[in-house]
């Protein structure tokens, strides 16, 4: 990928060689205008313009009118094009063009004074804007070569911290779900005589088996050791499901309503829809008042994606465990959707909890050309 901050100073860099090419030509225009072209002129700006373009037969061309400029005074601007030209070829590393500017420069010298007469300057010239030319480009390749050494040691870091980050989070989270559902499921085969029990213990399995699955598919993505295939993206509709089933065992009244088509969301959309749908009912099963009645609703349209969610909260229900209660869904949450450059807002009013998320859809979102169609709602 391109890095905008070297093309700029590279663009930089031909602005400055263009306009000292147009200063020495200034002077020279001023001694022989009557031999100079204007063809000639626009042919070394080109040259110089298109240096990148044509490695090899730009600098052909300038070596030629270098070569030839003794003899020749309509090469003049070629020559100094020429002249000027290694301070864009050094930077790329582009030592061999800039090589045969070199050899050519030292026959033009040679012939120069052969000839001797007015063209003698030149002789002085030659050195004076090679030395100047190539010390820029010899300049510029060096904050470069600083510049990729430094982004290689960045990113060396950045891919050590990642490693430790997985590493601490295999050996404390990812260990502890497993645990917890090896727990769940042991305590499943004791047969619990109470139905809830047991219900209650599937949830936990099924969730710690969710959980271990995403924190071992981010464990891969953070390594970065070996390409690795995107997480999948999460199922709305599961986690719908799973929502329903949440909130109805925390005996909560669950009135969840789609609006729209929502299976031909962008991958990136569904994803911070269902993480937006898991931290709702997070909160209404910490949050909620006893009996409420909750209600979300995830809608599409053409243009953006919506999930609004409220509920009434209880006058004295908060969780003591504060690992409970760290405020980081939401902030995650807000992260994620700023990403979109969409918007999440959270406010209590009069006991009641609402929150909604709006993110834009960019254009071709809807394939199928559906929107909106309605669903109807289902309560449980």
């Amino acid at each position: 990928m391109l890095d905008p901050h070297r093309y700029q100073t590279r663009n930089a860099l031909r602005l400055a060689v263009i306009l000292a090419f147009v200063v020495f030509q200034a002077t020279a225009l001023v001694t022989y205008f009557q031999d100079l072209t204007l063809t000639a002129s626009i042919l070394a700006v080109a040259c110089l313009l298109l240096i990148d373009r044509f490695p090899w037969a730009v600098p052909i061309t300038l070596a030629t009118g270098i070569a030839a400029a003794p003899h020749l005074l309509l090469a003049a601007p070629l020559e100094t094009a020429g002249f000027l030209s290694p301070a864009l070829l050094i930077p790329v590393r582009r030592f061999r063009q800039a090589g045969l500017i070199l050899a050519s420069s030292c026959v033009n010298v040679t012939l120069r004074a052969q000839a001797g007469g007015a063209g003698a300057y030149v002789i002085l010239q030659a050195p004076v804007l090679l030395c100047g030319s190539a010390s820029a480009g010899m300049a510029l390749l060096y904050f470069r070569a600083q510049m990729e050494r430094m982004e290689a040691e960045r990113l060396a870091a950045l891919a050590a911290q990642r490693t430790a980050i997985a590493r601490d989070l295999h050996d404390t989270l990812a260990r502890a779900n497993t645990q917890m559902v090896l727990l769940a499921q042991q305590a499943l085969g004791q047969h619990p005589r109470s139905r809830c029990v047991a219900s209650a213990l599937e949830d936990v399995m099924a969730m710690g088996h969710r959980s271990v699955t995403d924190l071992r598919t981010m464990l891969r993505l953070l390594r970065q050791d070996t390409p690795t295939p995107t997480a999948p993206t999460p199922s709305l509709t599961q986690a719908i499901t799973n929502a329903r089933t949440t909130l109805t065992n925390a005996g909560l009244h669950a009135t969840i309503t789609t609006d729209g088509e929502l299976t031909h969301l962008p991958p990136t959309i569904t994803t911070t829809l269902t993480r937006a749908l898991d931290e709702t009912v997070a909160n209404m099963t910490k949050y909620a008042a006893k009996d409420a009645h909750c209600t979300i609703i995830i809608g599409a349209t053409p243009h953006q994606a919506t999930l609004l969610a409220t509920n009434p909260i209880a006058d004295h229900h908060r969780p003591t465990d504060p690992a409970l209660t760290s405020g980081l869904g939401l902030i995650g949450l807000h992260e994620r959707a700023q990403a979109l450059d969409g918007t999440l807002t959270h406010t209590t009013t009069d006991h009641h909890w609402t929150l909604t998320l709006t993110l834009p859809l960019g254009p071709g979102a809807d394939p199928s050309g559906t929107f909106p169609r309605q669903i109807s709602p289902t309560k449980e």
